[in-house]
């Protein structure tokens, strides 16, 4: 297991880490035998509880800025740990700071950075890693931790776009849907007291008023399984296999398969341009790239692409096999390959596919708005004249 703690020193300055241990006593014992008294030791989780489920795991914006503050003070002249301290001190975020003391009890231990960090490669990823490799050995931390706090603004911002297409299409189609329960379970409960003989009404009628019992009848069950069932999406959601389904299953939607290929681009050409400029080989830099990718079958190319490219072909004409790059960057890669400035082309590549995914993120938004409102209006237009129509029939009904 592993606990958290907060301890004194025989000096009395102040401790804070993890350590690894059975149990708890245990883990008192290691403290006291390496001159601590603890204060405070509790137990991590182990991460499948509802609270660390939604809100007590690292976001993106929390990883952007902690790798930009460390970037920060190291250009300051602060020591790593120094600056670890420094921001774990400052954060008030349970899941950060719990990483944040992770990674500062394994520098205490005489790992390096990048040997910390890679205890945690699930959330920071390869290319991260690699690249905190690198600047160790080059001596130039502080430079490739501005790049990769560049790059983690960059997901972040790619990211933001895309969910703020979306924010007005989810309102408007739960303003509809809360709309239709209002209707069923209020109004129309009204209008079946009008009928004292319901198989005399007109079939529509019937339909309308039967749905709106079963809606009545069932509600703490409908209502139930529809928060049951968004928990266990966003459960669901945390498991790889569920989101490459999404992933292909969106690409093949009209617009929605632009939005993930451009976006796939763009975080392929960011990460070749960040990775060559750090001076990685091409053969190195395009197999941490094919990590970075999301879509199965996107990354599945890009490795196919490595095993080419190993073999003796040109970047260009191995990337023209994938499904990444359109005619028009291929050819600008090709130039690139040929003059030497490959960093400086995929970096071209990624603001340009930038820019369109901005255009097809518009055009999206602006063809699902008139869409979501028309299923709005068409939906609880169509109660609002069933039940209109009821009430001209009534004259033929029986009361």
């Amino acid at each position: 297991m592993e606990f958290e703690y907060k301890a004194i020193d025989n000096s009395g300055a102040r401790h804070q880490g993890t350590i690894e241990a059975n149990d708890k006593p245990q883990a008192q014992q290691k403290l006291v035998a390496d001159g601590l008294h603890p204060i405070e030791l509790k137990a991590i989780t182990s991460g499948t509880t509802l609270a660390d489920l939604f809100g007590q795991k690292v976001t993106l914006d929390q990883l952007e800025f902690f790798t930009s503050e460390l970037s920060l003070l190291l250009e300051s002249g602060v020591r790593v740990d120094k600056g670890i301290d420094i921001i774990r001190q400052s954060n008030a975020h349970p899941a950060l700071s719990r990483l944040l003391n992770q990674i500062a009890s394994s520098i205490k231990k005489g790992e390096s950075l990048s040997d910390a960090f890679a205890k945690h490669e699930t959330l920071f990823g390869p290319l991260y890693i690699s690249l905190l490799k690198i600047g160790e050995t080059s001596g130039n931390l502080p430079e490739v931790l501005n790049r990769l706090a560049a790059d983690l603004k960059f997901q972040k911002d790619l990211r933001s776009q895309i969910s703020t297409a979306l924010t007005y299409p989810s309102v408007i189609f739960f303003v509809c849907i809360m709309a239709v329960y209002f209707v069923l379970t209020f109004i129309v409960p009204k209008m079946a007291g009008i009928f004292t003989d319901l198989e005399q009404a007109p079939w529509y009628t019937q339909m309308i008023i039967n749905t709106s019992n079963f809606f009545i009848d069932y509600q703490v069950l409908i209502v139930g399984g529809v928060i049951g069932g968004i928990g266990l999406l966003a459960y669901a959601l945390q498991k790889s296999e569920v989101k490459n389904w999404f992933y292909v299953t969106g690409s093949k939607l009209p617009l929605v398969g632009n939005v993930i290929t451009t976006a796939e681009r763009i975080r392929f050409a960011q990460s070749m341009s960040m990775m060559l400029e750090a001076g990685l080989q091409l053969d190195t830099t395009l197999e941490l790239t094919s990590e970075t990718l999301k879509h199965p079958d996107f990354k599945r190319d890009a490795k196919q692409a490595l095993k080419q490219l190993k073999s003796g072909k040109q970047l260009s004409f191995v990337l023209s096999k994938t499904r990444i790059f359109p005619d028009f960057f291929l050819s600008i890669i090709k130039v690139g390959e040929e003059t030497g400035r490959l960093p400086r082309v995929f970096s071209e590549v990624a603001n340009r596919s930038r820019t369109d995914l901005e255009q097809v993120i518009k055009k999206l938004t602006t063809m699902l708005e008139p869409l979501m409102l028309l299923f709005m209006g068409g939906f609880v237009g169509g109660i609002v004249i069933t039940m209109l129509m009821s009430m001209v029939s009534i004259n033929d009904v029986p009361l």
